[in-house]
């Protein structure tokens, strides 16, 4: 005995109803094929694919935009020059604890210097990078790697000017 499957005279149609994307085109759903498994047309499921794409892009941008940003220095960024009431602090607490001061001056100078170093190596890699795009004839690089050891360049004066001052506020700290 033989059983036959009467399928339905209407053809399926998209699951979205008015909201399908062919809905303006046809005046209905589309219809739906015999390979798609789903509820949805294949044009309707590119399109939530698309939105669910662009929603997770939007909501990482928005964390990243959330984040907080140091501020960058400026070309004529000159370090911190101490007031006279944070001198006057530095004095007291020099005679309560010579010692601590001492070594906080110390700790400011190695701070800097690591940060020096940092930097020297920042110019460094950008100076290969620059080689490298001037062998290989790519103007969009090279412009890049100029622009990128440039600003290395100026951190690293900053960086330079900074440990100075370190060094200076650390002799001065150490020799009273």
């Amino acid at each position: 005995m033989r059983k036959t499957v009467q399928l339905s005279a209407a053809p399926l149609r998209c699951a979205s109803g008015a909201s399908c994307v062919s809905y303006p085109a046809l005046g209905e759903p589309s219809k739906l094929s015999r390979g798609n498994p789903g509820p949805r047309c294949f044009a309707c499921e590119r399109q939530r694919k698309e939105f669910e794409v662009e929603a997770a892009a939007a909501k990482l941008k928005a964390a990243k935009h959330r984040q907080v940003k140091r501020p960058r220095r400026s070309e004529g960024y000159e370090p911190e020059v101490r007031s006279g009431a944070e001198r006057f602090m530095e004095r007291a607490s020099t005679e309560r604890a010579g010692a601590a001061v001492v070594g906080h001056q110390d700790a400011e100078v190695s701070r800097a210097s690591a940060i020096r170093e940092r930097c020297t190596a920042s110019v460094l890699t950008c100076e290969r990078g620059l080689q490298s795009a001037l062998v290989s004839n790519d103007a969009r690089l090279t412009r890049r790697w100029s622009r990128s050891l440039r600003e290395a360049q100026a951190r690293l004066l900053w960086a330079e000017a900074d440990l100075e001052a370190s060094e200076k506020r650390a002799e001065a700290v150490g020799g009273k």
